[in-house]
């Protein structure tokens, strides 16, 4: 039987990427058939977009949505579709949800990058789901365990962002405080994940 595709979004702060390896490690312990991937990626695309958001090179706005688009088609084709295939569910760490949210612009709106994705084929996941945190909150989040910030961390940025990903989360989206207490934001999301698949594990 086909996994489930499960995609965790957020904004810079909002605990996203601790919150995924948590539940996942969890599953894994429980047996259950699941797979972690993230975006962007591990292959030169991927790479290409992290040297970006460090500041490392300067990338046009076309460019930004060439490379996010290839390089979320190569992990799609080599990650995700492999192990949805395989009866493995998938755990993704950012989709397109957030090039919608990040790239948009007075030129590019979320909606218009939405479509572009929908257009190329991306499938949409049969959950996703939204840590909300309010800007200042993930702001100071960010100060505390960074020295260097990345290129859009900062307030005015990180309000855009917040507001950019209201226009095209859909209304299904399973949303969660991200200010809760960690352990109990991973009981949660383990819950809601568990709800959704085949198999339950206790």
């Amino acid at each position: 039987m086909k996994g489930k595709f499960i995609v965790v979004e957020g904004i810079d702060g909002s605990g996203k990427t601790t919150l995924v390896n948590s539940v996942y490690q969890k599953l894994i312990k429980a047996n259950f058939p699941i797979a972690k991937f993230s975006e962007p990626t591990d292959f030169p695309t991927g790479f290409l977009i992290r040297k970006f958001l460090r500041n490392e090179i300067a990338l046009s706005k076309d460019k930004q949505l060439e490379a996010f688009l290839e390089d979320r088609s190569i992990s799609l084709q080599n990650n995700v579709y492999p192990s949805l295939n395989s009866g493995k569910h998938v755990l993704l760490d950012r989709y397109f949800y957030s090039t919608c949210a990040y790239q948009s612009d007075n030129k590019y709106s979320p909606s218009f990058i939405l479509n572009l994705n929908l257009e190329k084929g991306f499938p949409l996941p049969d959950l996703v789901i939204y840590l909300d945190i309010s800007p200042q909150a993930a702001l100071d989040r960010i100060n505390k365990r960074k020295e260097t910030k990345e290129r859009f961390e900062s307030l005015d940025f990180l309000t855009k962002v917040h507001e950019a990903y209201n226009q095209v989360l859909e209304p299904d989206t399973f949303r969660v405080d991200a200010g809760m207490d960690a352990t109990e934001l991973s009981a949660v999301v383990e819950k809601k994940i568990l709800s959704i698949t085949v198999q339950t594990y206790l």
